[in-house]
């Protein structure tokens, strides 16, 4: 097991190979206490986005959007345009426009179907895999 500031870490440059690879040039900030971890420009398009290093468990991937243990603004509060999501599990990156997310402090991904089929109000995370 990984500490913390490690799987943020890895999480990070995971998603910068990952965005390389499909051709965009990839920005970071100077400054650690940036509101997003990396900027994505492709095209003349810029995106800041937050990387999150998360492990599925039982099909499901749980994104927190807000900072329990701090007392900072949101991530929809602050100038971030993108949740960037890499899976350890299964290898996979998914990034998520903070404006699909409607004042959320979470929101999960469901990488494997249901059991009971259900699909109404599920986050399915190939709607954002990248």
């Amino acid at each position: 097991m990984y500490p913390t500031h490690f799987k943020g870490l890895l999480g990070e440059l995971s998603f910068i190979v990952h965005l390389v690879e499909k051709g965009y040039v990839v920005l970071t900030p100077i400054n650690s206490n940036s509101c997003y971890d990396i900027v994505a420009e492709k095209d003349g398009k810029f995106t800041r986005i937050q990387v999150k290093y998360l492990t599925s468990k039982n099909g499901r991937l749980r994104v927190e959007l807000d900072r329990p243990k701090r007392k900072t603004k949101t991530y929809m509060d602050r100038d971030v345009d993108a949740m960037g999501v890499y899976d350890s599990k299964n290898k996979k990156f998914y990034l998520i426009p903070i404006s699909s997310i409607h004042h959320k402090s979470e929101i999960w991904l469901r990488v494997s179907q249901p059991r009971n089929s259900q699909v109404k109000n599920i986050n399915f995370a190939e709607e954002f895999e990248f």
